[in-house]
């Protein structure tokens, strides 16, 4: 269409979306893991489940994601959750993890290192149901605590999507 001074069509093209790269900002996010995982066992080590953890792993994964990915879109918004859940099931195992090596008077640091008390972990979380029924109460308390620490975020991570 020729340019005319003055002119302007009545439907002008719209502005091309900027793209959104889904594994850039999946990786990005994936740096929330092991973070939040420390964060928790830290906070674990005192005795205490926080919902501080789960707020921050959904704030970071969020921001990391958008970082990464440039423009984020519900599929965004959906790793975003699945790292958070996947980072708080790895932080309530390692919790279990750190306290049988309390338990077993071993240095966490050695005993990431060693084969046996990785052994004996799995074997534990696998074959023996007296473990699971002890602490079926600080799963729930941390399903709730999570759920209430993180709902927010992801719900404002899930508006922002839906707009763009």
């Amino acid at each position: 269409m020729p340019e005319y001074p003055g002119f302007e069509p009545a439907h002008p093209t719209p502005p091309a979306r900027p793209v959104e790269d889904l594994v850039r900002g999946t990786v990005f996010a994936a740096i929330a893991i092991p973070l939040g995982v420390l964060l928790w066992l830290i906070i674990w080590n005192f005795g205490v489940v926080a919902s501080i953890v789960a707020w921050l792993v959904a704030f970071a994964a969020g921001r990391l994601y958008a970082l990464g990915a440039g423009h984020p879109t519900r599929r965004g918004a959906w790793i975003v959750v699945a790292v958070t859940v996947v980072t708080l099931v790895l932080a309530f195992l390692g919790g279990m993890w750190l306290d049988m090596v309390k338990e077993l008077g071993l240095n966490p640091v050695d005993a990431v290192f060693d084969t046996a008390t990785w052994g004996l972990f799995a074997d534990n979380l696998t074959n023996n149901a007296e473990l699971w029924s002890a602490y079926t109460k600080d799963i729930l308390m941390a399903a709730a605590f999570c759920a209430l620490g993180c709902f927010f975020t992801l719900r404002r991570i899930f508006a922002a999507s839906a707009t763009s």
